[in-house]
């Protein structure tokens, strides 16, 4: 009997001591914060009454982001949108051990997630960051500088539009707009054509247009075939111009101008401020 009791508040002993012991349980968790900003973002607002104390995060243009998402791997962690009070702050309940995770703050609309992509009805300025964190009980705040995963075809029309133009529309072939989570890079691109009216362009030249697009590679260029239609109020196609392999890439303009209802002329060449700008004619 008295084998037995020994042998028990041994076993209990142990019990007591593993259920001190978080450092090794692969279950134990630590609450991790994130504080995200787009690469811009250099400063907070002071913390003055009725002043919120997340950084308002917004694009180069200074339309605010709207949405930003944590991802482990595939697995959704976090979704904030910007009218909470902590947007721009992540709080994350994490097992100890690695993880690869990813950060994504956007403001096109329309947006859904699935299966590991990320897609939306309308794509604007996107930012992302890739972070593989060992979490452990003395990780501390992580302060994280997302970077511009969007790229942006931007068309100038040199010549005046015609009295007859009704629509334009652009067409580009790939064109990416869904979002890769656990590569933060763009996938299934297709072609996708932007449909706009025009009448209001009448007689005007230098028009300019622009379309975001993500891309495949975030450290190379992909190329894509763009299309350039104009209808009349009937839906006829009336001028119609193809620019075959443009260049783009993430983080960078593509500048394409060019005669449209006269004479085309077609050229690309590379510019980069987010990275260089790729410029070209039509």
């Amino acid at each position: 009997m008295k084998k037995q009791l020994i042998t028990l508040c041994a076993a209990l002993a142990l019990i007591l001591t593993g259920c001190k012991s978080g450092e090794n349980d692969p279950e134990a968790k630590q609450k991790v914060v994130f504080k995200v900003a787009t690469f811009e973002q250099t400063q907070e607002p002071m913390n003055a009454p009725g002043v919120r104390r997340s950084p308002i995060l917004d694009d180069e243009g200074g339309s605010a982001l709207t949405d930003i998402y944590a991802f482990d791997g595939t697995t959704l962690l976090a979704h904030q949108t910007n009218d909470q009070e902590d947007f721009g702050t992540i709080a994350l309940e994490l097992t100890h051990g690695n993880h690869d995770l990813s950060f994504v703050a956007t403001r096109s609309s329309g947006l859904s997630y699935n299966a590991g992509v990320l897609s939306c009805t309308s794509l604007r300025s996107t930012f992302g960051k890739l972070l593989s964190l060992n979490v452990s009980s003395s990780t501390p705040t992580q302060n994280l500088a997302l970077d511009r995963l969007n790229g942006q075809l931007y068309i100038t029309i040199n010549d005046a539009f015609p009295s007859n133009a009704a629509e334009i529309a652009f067409t580009l072939n790939p064109r990416y707009e869904q979002l890769n989570v656990a590569t933060i890079c763009g996938t299934n691109g297709s072609e996708k054509t932007v449909r706009t009216g025009c009448t209001s362009k009448v007689g005007k030249s230098g028009e300019q247009y622009n379309i975001a697009f993500l891309a495949p590679s975030l450290d190379e260029e992909f190329t894509s075939d763009v299309t350039i239609t104009v209808y009349n109020a009937g839906g006829d196609a009336i001028y119609n111009v193809l620019i075959e392999d443009v260049r783009m890439a993430a983080n960078t303009k593509t500048m394409l101008s060019g005669n449209l209802f006269t004479t085309p002329s077609a050229s690309v060449t590379v510019n980069t401020s987010w990275n260089t700008n790729i410029v070209g004619t039509f």
